[in-house]
Formats: C-alpha cells, sequence, structure tokens
C-alpha cells in the first residue's frame, strides 16, 4: 500500500549558501520504516543506473528541456554519485547497496515567478534493495533573487533542481544506513538536519552533503563531453526540431 508522507506543507530547506536557504518541498511517498530497513544499519551504498523515463518531458516544453535524455540522466548520476561520496554513504559494510533513480517528469523552468511560468520540478523513483520510494521535488522561491530565479539558458535550467534532488536522496539514504527511517532527515517536523544539507556552513550547523550550487558551466562541459557552445547548439537544434 502506498504510504504518502507530505513534507511540503512546510518548506524544506535542503541548500545552504552565503546564509541562504534555497526551498524545495518534497513529497515521498511509500517511504520504508526503520523497522523494515534495519538490515541495511552500516552498509556501503553506490550509485547504480541512473535513467530518464521516455514520457519525462512535457512534450509542449521542449523549450526547457533541450537537451538529450542522456545527458539529463548522465547530471543527475554525477550529483548523486559526488553527494554519496562527500556524505560517505560509501564507506560502510559490503558488499554495497546499489541505488537506482529514474526521473519519471521534469520540468526545468525556474525556481521563482518573474517569468510567470511556475516552479521547476523533478520526480522520480528511487530503489533500492526491494524498496521503492517515489520522490516528489519542487522548486519554490521569491522573483528576483537570484538564489531563487533561474533565468539562465534554457540549456542550465536544472542546475539547481538536480543538485537539490541529489541532496534529498542522499539525506534519505544516510537516514538508513544510520539504523533510521528513510525519511527521518527529510522530516521538517522531526529533524534538526534540515536546511543545512549542502553549502557552506551559513546560518545553518547541521551538513550531510557539500555540493556545487547551483552546478556549474564546467560541471556541464564535465559531464557531457560537450563545451558549452556546443550545448547551446545542440539546444537551439532541439528547439527548432532539428
Amino acid at each position: 500500500m502506498i504510504r504518502p508522507l507530505a513534507l511540503a506543507a512546510a518548506l524544506l530547506g535542503l541548500l545552504a549558501l552565503g546564509g541562504c536557504a534555497f526551498n524545495h518541498g518534497v513529497t515521498l511517498n511509500n517511504p520504508p520504516p526503520a523497522s523494515k530497513t534495519a538490515f541495511l544499519k552500516g552498509r556501503a551504498f553506490t550509485v547504480g543506473k541512473v535513467t530518464v523515463a521516455p514520457d519525462a518531458r512535457p512534450v509542449h516544453e521542449t523549450v526547457y528541456h533541450c537537451l538529450p535524455d542522456p545527458m539529463y540522466a548522465k547530471m543527475m548520476k554525477y550529483n548523486i554519485e559526488l553527494a554519496f561520496q562527500r556524505a560517505g554513504l560509501t564507506q560502510g559494510k559490503g558488499p554495497a547497496v546499489p541505488v537506482n533513480f529514474e526521473i519519471t517528469l521534469r520540468t526545468f523552468k525556474e525556481n521563482g515567478f518573474s517569468e510567470g511560468l511556475g516552479a521547476t520540478g523533478l520526480r522520480g523513483y528511487l530503489t533500492f534493495a526491494g524498496f521503492r520510494v517515489h520522490m516528489n521535488l519542487r522548486g519554490v522561491g521569491v522573483a528576483n533573487d537570484k538564489y531563487y530565479d533561474n533565468t539562465g539558458p534554457y540549456w542550465t535550467r536544472q542546475e539547481d533542481i538536480l543538485p537539490a534532488m541529489a541532496a534529498a536522496i542522499t539525506a534519505g539514504i544516510k537516514g538508513v544506513q544510520h539504523g533510521k527511517s528513510f525519511y527521518r532527515n527529510l522530516d521538517f517536523f522531526g529533524s534538526d538536519n534540515v536546511g543545512g544539507y549542502f553549502g557552506d556552513a551559513g546560518t545553518f550547523t547541521h551538513h550531510i552533503v557539500t555540493l556545487p550550487y547551483p552546478m556549474t558551466v564546467k560541471e556541464y562541459e564535465q559531464i557531457t563531453g560537450k563545451s558549452a557552445a556546443q550545448l547551446a547548439a545542440i539546444c537551439k537544434a532541439r528547439i527548432a526540431g532539428k
């Protein structure tokens, strides 16, 4: 039976940068309780397959999703792998437990509302050790704030939401590794870790992950093997329907 856990009632601050929090509302469906994941306490975890479902991109919004799906999958995997490494998830008893993630819906628009487009969002299925968790992350914010708005080139519109999802995934798995429930570290009302998953110290004291945020052009080039100019050209051609 699907067990919904709505954490978006209060904004979940997953990112800290320069003392400012980037807030995301996250909703989890069917997160396993600690009683069922207890056998994974102390285990090492590794990133397995990261994919994009064929129908993940809204067809009427090609302009905001103008890179090939494999590139988005590589970006997502890069962020999760980096987060796992920095959170110490790869260290533990073996064999390592593979963690897979499939992006099922993405709306890479912006994170504020200055363009009238609504918020960026990302949904997907996280699977590990026979468990399957549906994760829905939604970026929200205020217009004209550089930490919220995402109004750069179309091929960079996922620069905030992918690291944020990687942080949410990592926080959940970290809870499992510590013998807690998957959603323990993501619970706004019950966790003192909320707000400090990555970024500099800022006003937060608890940090699980430190990731570059937002993603940099250098990262895009490293992950895709394409230059910024080439990525822009790919994006332009796909928007034109070529």
